[in-house]
């Protein structure tokens, strides 16, 4: 999907740094986090040996891996532990289209007893793996893979992509390489961990420096994930999540600037569904719960300098093993964070009978590590059903220190709570409080909370919208609002307050008929002199508009007009008055101008039309009242039918002034500022758009567009 800007920034895929020698060639070891030099080689790799020295936490564990190189179609080559059968190394693949499946001459390991030396060497269709220098299988393939720049090399784990991350193994790696060639047996034989070898590894990781660096320079900067650590020159993995991960860089890589509507689109991360935000430092930072494959099973980010436009980073976060999904979570500054610089994660896991929730923690918002399950936040069952919704933590201040905290659990009917509270002192030990009480409101989802003046105001999701709760005190009671109670409804969901500048914002996602979730447009939190909570058009949106577009006016009558006498009840006898324009919605378009509402009840309503397809189109109908209501419309201005209708309980000024934000199928509508309604198409809108007068022909005007 083409953006309101599309910027196209080339950029190598993790930078050039500054030169260094290689370990083991005549230098010493780069002392770990040091900057490195990139190797030029570009020569795809057909021929190669894998080689690790690894031993193994347990021998009953299945399919992970010591060592994989893998691409971004997902093909992969890997040194694999007992993925077809128990015990047993094997020459792991995609499919296992390199793999020996008949496994019952492989000698299975007795057990963990000290490092074993693993190389398996891929020459034409011959594969021959090798455990501490002696033979352990030969066989034949179709044909090899060939690996270029752009892949990756995985220690620790079998595979990462849109399936999620497979096969952790839970062992210390003492030493890995990659050779460009295949090794004879000799040469593998005089093989010895952390030392030179030659002929020289293509890539060569042996941690002694603290780093998952590649000494030969060829792989960027290494990374380690999860619960990964780096102890007296050994990677030590704990099978769940941990692994060291390293790119091939590849030839320079175009990366989109997006704007208006946010879509992921990495394979790794697929569909996202619940925001968050963080600004720090000038930089906002966007993540989103998403499923890549059949389940939500990872975090992933997004960075923007400006709010408004958002680059990808991808998955940073990924559910643990034996999980059935993963939940969504918030972000916060530890209490501590003078001291200790650091910012917390929540994430709720399903895992056996119920949910519970877990931490994470950074330094950077950027690279985030998963904290111990000894952290694990699970149901305080004196007030909580022990089996019942624990997810999300939001956190406001905790007046004398430390946070509050508000979850989506599941009370016990007798607490006449609807949501989790409680508190923390080092924002990652949390104790559970009794939940406050709730009015006006049945069971539902935490969004979030924030004390605008001196009350409290909580968005909750119920029933498939975004309602609005106050209260006088963090601890309630908490009363649904008495205006403007459905905040968000309909494509939306899950909307999120964080502060920028002195200002409240608000973010959601937003959902087009196809599914393809999307981040929406930022919103200010307005509060009316009667304390009701709006969502408005913030100011920083403004640098949406990239390039003017004229806009003209079509005198030409639609011809479906003259398909007969409009039913009774239909909006508009006359038909939208199209503009001349056809506008780009597939880079998004966002036109402006006033709309004087009708003068008293029963006159035609005032709108816009927006055309989605050969015959058909949607319209946005405001009556005298500011009432609007949305859905599908004729060309002609007939057979409407309300799939939304909104009531912002306010008045707007005589004429308001309008704002459309329109991208393929999405569309955002604001009456002065406020705004009324986020809206999927029937279709993506095919560019053309109409006026909907009632009959009067100013009712309409002063109409600027920016592409």
């Amino acid at each position: 999907m083409q953006r309101a800007m599309e910027a196209i920034i080339s950029t190598c895929l993790l930078g050039v740094l500054v030169a260094s020698c290689g370990f083991g060639y005549g230098a010493e070891a780069p002392k770990s986090g040091a900057a490195i030099a990139r190797s030029k080689r570009t020569a795809p790799v057909t021929d190669k040996t894998l080689v690790a020295w690894v031993r193994l936490a347990n021998t009953t564990q299945r399919a992970g891996s010591a060592l994989t190189l893998i691409d971004e179609a997902e093909r992969f080559d890997a040194i694999v532990f007992a993925e077809v059968s128990p015990g047993k190394w094997m020459a792991g693949s995609d499919f296992f289209r390199r793999t020996e499946r008949n496994q019952a001459s492989y000698a299975a390991e007795q057990g963990p007893k000290a490092f074993v030396r693993m190389a398996i060497a891929y020459r034409g269709r011959e594969v021959t793996i090798y455990r501490n220098a002696a033979r352990y299988a030969r066989y034949t393939i179709k044909a090899p893979q060939a690996f270029s720049p752009g892949c990756e090399a995985l220690i620790g784990l079998r595979y990462i992509g849109s399936m999620g991350e497979i096969g952790p193994l839970a062992a210390a790696i003492d030493d890995a390489r990659i050779y460009d060639r295949a090794l004879t047996a000799e040469q593998i034989a005089a093989l010895k961990p952390n030392r030179p070898s030659e002929p020289r590894p293509m890539a060569w990781w042996h941690f002694e420096d603290g780093s998952a660096d590649d000494t030969m320079k060829v792989f960027a900067k290494g990374r380690l994930a999860g619960n990964a650590r780096i102890a007296d020159g050994k990677l030590i993995l704990d099978g769940r999540n941990s692994y060291a991960i390293c790119a091939w860089p590849g030839p320079p890589v175009k990366k989109v600037v997006q704007s208006m509507f946010y879509k992921a689109r990495s394979r790794r991360t697929g569909t996202m569904w619940d925001t968050w935000l963080t600004l720090h430092d000038g930089t906002f930072y966007l993540y989103y719960l998403a499923k890549a494959g059949p389940r939500w099973n990872n975090i992933s980010m997004a960075t923007s300098p400006d709010g408004v436009h958002w680059t990808e980073v991808g998955r940073v976060l990924a559910m643990g093993p034996g999980v059935t999904w993963m939940g969504t979570g918030s972000t916060w500054t530890s209490p501590n964070f003078k001291t200790d610089r650091k910012f917390f994660m929540n994430f709720s896991e399903w895992k056996g009978p119920r949910q519970t929730i877990f931490f994470a923690e950074s330094t950077d918002l950027r690279t985030w590590r998963r904290l111990g399950d000894e952290l694990e936040f699970v149901q305080d069952e004196r007030w909580y059903q022990p089996r019942g919704r624990w997810d999300c933590i939001w956190t406001i201040p905790r007046p004398g220190g430390g946070l509050y905290g508000y979850w989506t659990a599941t009370p016990k009917p007798e607490t006449g709570g609807r949501f989790g509270f409680g508190e923390t002192l080092d924002g990652m030990r949390w104790k559970a409080l009794a939940p406050p009480k709730v009015h006006g409101a049945s069971g539902g989802e935490v969004g979030a909370i924030e004390k605008i003046g001196r009350k409290y105001y909580m968005m909750f999701g119920s029933r498939g919208l975004m309602m609005t709760l106050t209260a006088d005190k963090p601890a309630g009671p908490f009363h649904a609002a008495g205006k403007n109670l459905r905040l968000l409804s309909g494509h939306t969901y899950f909307s999120r307050f964080f502060r920028a500048g002195g200002e409240v914002l608000v973010n959601h996602h937003a959902i087009p008929r196809n599914g393809q979730v999307v981040f929406a447009p930022l919103k200010a939190a307005v509060v009316d002199a009667e304390g009701t909570l709006r969502l408005a058009w913030w100011k920083g949106n403004e640098k949406m508009k990239h390039e003017p577009v004229a806009v003209t006016l079509s005198p030409v009558k639609p011809s479906a007009a003259k398909r007969g006498s409009p039913k009774p009840g239909d909006p508009n006898p006359r038909g939208p008055i199209m503009l001349a324009n056809t506008f780009d919605t597939k880079a998004g378009v966002i036109l402006e101008g006033t709309l004087a509402l009708p003068e008293k009840r029963g006159m035609p309503r005032r709108g816009l039309y927006i055309e989605c397809g050969s015959g058909r189109g949607a319209a946005v109908l405001i009556n005298a009242a500011g009432q609007a209501e949305l859905g599908p419309m004729r060309p002609d201005g007939t057979g409407f039918r309300a799939e939304k209708k909104v009531d912002r309980e306010m008045a707007f000024s005589a004429p308001a002034t309008f704002r459309l934000l329109l991208e393929g199928s999405l569309l955002e509508f604001y009456l002065d500022d406020i705004l009324i309604e986020c809206f999927s198409l029937p279709a993506a809108a095919t560019g053309r758009i109409g006026l909907l007068t009632g009959g009067k022909s100013d009712a309409v005007g002063n109409l600027k567009a920016w592409r």
